[in-house]
């Protein structure tokens, strides 16, 4: 099967010649390279990686950068740290006018051309996914930050939920034209937002389903009027709101942090393995401390919990940090695509 074959089949639990094997990012890719003795660009291929990610980037105008800090279209830096040691731009607003007068982006302004001409070029082989990270609630953390969103969502909810709508609005625009340019060539819907730690949820499941619940059923029903499949990436324990996000159209789950949930992989897949293909599930907090041998045993395990009757994309469960051994990720891979 081509690549593109073997993970469509996956979600939909049809029968595949293997399981199907995924990486949202390697960030070691120079030094697992160097260790297999090929170029850089040809790492995914020799890894058997099914997917590829399609997005469009932004095209307009960025504020100038300060103190050596890059910004995005946002107007925030460009950095994942939702700490104190950043600018949150509207973490001052103080009236829904304030967020009304803010410069949002347009989405007019990004290179949808090359987006779809990517995805022209790869349709034949891979299985494409996008946009990828355009969240809502990360969003307006970056906004207002964290600490700062929390706070207005329960205590000045109409300021919050301005915030919010302007991004919601934003991203459906942002999507809809992605899809329209990309049409068949991309198969899944790609989203990613997170709202919850390894120890659970950070805000009410009531406060999630008030706010954040009917804006992804609508972004997610955007591809499901194109015949899309819908990828959706949420870190740590979502388990929550895991019958909510079936409900509004998910398809497939990543990044299934076995080791942060509060039931077995094999009770996981009793229960949602109907409804949902399972991506991730390789522990990555603790690939830079084992052998390889440890890190294909796990393989083994997880396939063997998650993968029967497919719903099983194997990878690990984020990011392939940079302190990871190039070993422990060729390993991870080679176990996946020896397991039958």
């Amino acid at each position: 099967m081509t690549p593109r074959e073997r993970q469509l089949a996956c979600i939909r639990r049809q029968p595949a010649d293997r399981v199907s094997t995924d990486v949202m990012t390697i960030e070691n890719q120079d030094a697992v390279a160097a260790f297999l003795g090929i170029d850089k660009q040809n790492l995914y291929e020799a890894l058997g990686i099914d997917g590829r990610i399609v997005s469009a980037s932004y095209a307009g105008e960025l504020q100038s950068p300060a103190q050596g800090v890059a910004f995005t279209e946002w107007g925030t830096p460009k950095t994942g740290d939702y700490g104190t040691g950043r600018a949150y731009p509207l973490a001052r607003a103080t009236s829904v006018r304030t967020i009304e007068e803010y410069r949002w982006p347009d989405p007019a302004r990004y290179d949808y051309a090359a987006a779809a001409q990517r995805a022209s070029q790869l349709r034949a082989q891979y299985a494409l996914r996008g946009p990828s990270w355009h969240p809502l609630f990360c969003r307006v953390c970056d906004l207002l930050g964290m600490e700062n969103a929390m706070i207005k969502m329960a205590a000045e909810p109409l300021l919050f939920e301005a915030v919010l709508e302007r991004v919601f609005v934003h991203t459906v625009e942002y999507c809809r034209r992605l899809l329209d340019a990309c049409g068949e060539a991309l198969p899944i819907f790609y989203l990613g937002d997170d709202f919850a730690t390894q120890r659970g949820m950070m805000i009410s499941p009531e406060l999630w389903r008030r706010f954040l619940k009917p804006r992804y059923a609508r972004l997610f029903g955007l591809a499901k009027q194109r015949d899309k499949l819908v990828w959706f990436h949420s870190c740590g324990d979502v388990t929550e709101v895991l019958p909510d996000l079936i409900e509004v159209g998910v398809d497939v789950w990543e990044t299934v942090q076995l080791h942060a949930l509060p039931m077995s992989p094999e009770k996981l897949k009793a229960t949602y393995g109907r409804h949902l293909t399972f991506s991730g599930g390789i522990n990555t907090q603790r690939l830079p401390f084992v052998k390889p041998a440890v890190v294909r045993a796990e393989v083994r395990r997880c396939i063997g919990a998650l993968g029967q009757d497919g719903g099983y994309i194997c990878g690990p469960d984020h990011h392939v940090k940079p302190d990871v051994p190039a070993e422990n990720v060729v390993a991870l891979f080679d176990a996946a695509r020896e397991a039958r």
